[in-house]
C-alpha cells in the first residue's frame, strides 16, 4: 500500500486513479514489488484513504524521506511539489 501510494503521489492522482492504473499500468505492481502480473487490484481506494489517515501526514513525509533516501542521488530533485485533489466533483467527465 506504501508504494502505491508514493505512486499516487508522484503522478498526482486521485485515489480511484491510483487503483484503476495499478491494473492498467504494468509497470505499477512491478513498482509494487509484485514479480508478475495479478488479477486484482491490492486495495480499493477507500482503503488508501483509511491508510493516509492512519499513518497522517508526518507518516507520509517520513515514508517520502526514506524512499528518497534509498534510491540516493537519483532520486533527489530541488523541490517536491504535492498537491491536493479537488472535490470530486469537478472530476468527474461529463457525458
Amino acid at each position: 500500500m506504501v508504494s502505491l501510494l508514493i505512486l499516487k503521489q508522484l503522478e498526482n492522482l486521485s485515489d480511484e486513479v491510483a487503483v484503476v492504473q495499478f491494473k492498467r499500468n504494468p509497470y505499477y505492481p512491478y513498482f509494487c514489488d509484485y514479480s508478475a502480473y495479478i488479477a486484482n487490484v491490492p486495495c480499493n481506494a477507500t482503503e488508501l484513504v483509511h491508510f493516509r489517515k492512519r499513518i497522517g501526514v508526518e507518516g507520509f513525509n517520513l515514508i517520502f524521506k526514506m524512499s528518497v533516501a534509498l534510491h540516493g542521488k537519483k532520486a533527489q530533485e530541488s523541490a517536491v511539489l504535492i498537491r491536493h485533489h479537488r472535490s470530486r466533483e469537478k472530476h468527474r467527465l461529463s457525458h
